[in-house]
């Protein structure tokens, strides 16, 4: 069961749902609009090997971020370039990881799901690869795995950036997402890079 605008209301309201900062605004018929932060992790490896740690920058913007295509070319000239054209704080090509300012805890009973901008879709910009899935469970802000796939995109800090669709579950989860030891992203405050070198230390499932 998916909830409806009056449902999120009712889910924050009596505190059985956190969202925070929560603007009344950004509700939906049936989602909660999410906006983006100001801080990202860019890695920096030629090959990701999972079973290591990843190496990767993590950086503040202060207004903008312009995220280009995948292998769209980019040296020192045609940065400067994009920053004073365009007015950017900075500028990166393939994949970007991001964050939500908003910091959400479900109950066991309520599951989320993550869905990008309808608009951004039609500029061909994904805010979200394959994990838009949020357990029951769960505490934290949410990561973003930010790709453009046609031409640069230009983002700016505390713009909605994408929703949450909440569905109540048929019956409370025996452990929530952020009780289970073995549960990776719990309690993030920040962009969180990847952690799946975890799998490789232990038998239990994510």
């Amino acid at each position: 069961m998916i909830l409806s605008d009056k449902d999120i209301f009712n889910y924050v309201t009596s505190k059985r749902v956190l969202i925070e900062p929560f603007n009344s605004k950004f509700v939906g018929p049936c989602s909660y609009d999410v906006t983006l932060g100001s801080e990202f992790i860019k890695y920096n490896e030629d090959v990701y090997d999972v079973k290591k740690t990843l190496n990767h920058s993590n950086f503040e913007i202060e207004n903008s971020v312009m995220v280009c295509p995948l292998n769209h070319h980019l040296d020192e000239t045609i940065i400067k370039n994009y920053k004073e054209k365009y007015n950017v704080d900075c500028v990166v090509s393939g994949g970007l990881l991001g964050t939500t300012n908003e910091y959400v805890e479900l109950p066991n009973d309520v599951c989320a799901q993550y869905q990008g901008r309808s608009s951004f879709g039609r500029v061909f910009l994904q805010t979200h690869q394959t994990a838009g899935w949020i357990d029951s469970g769960f505490k934290g802000k949410i990561t973003l795995e930010i790709v453009a796939y046609d031409k640069p995109v230009i983002l700016y800090k505390n713009q909605r950036v994408g929703q949450l669709i909440f569905s109540k579950t048929l019956s409370p989860a025996d452990i929530g997402y952020s009780d289970r030891k073995c549960s990776k992203y719990a309690g993030q405050t920040s962009v969180m890079a990847s952690l799946i070198k975890k799998d490789f230390e232990t038998n239990e499932e994510e």
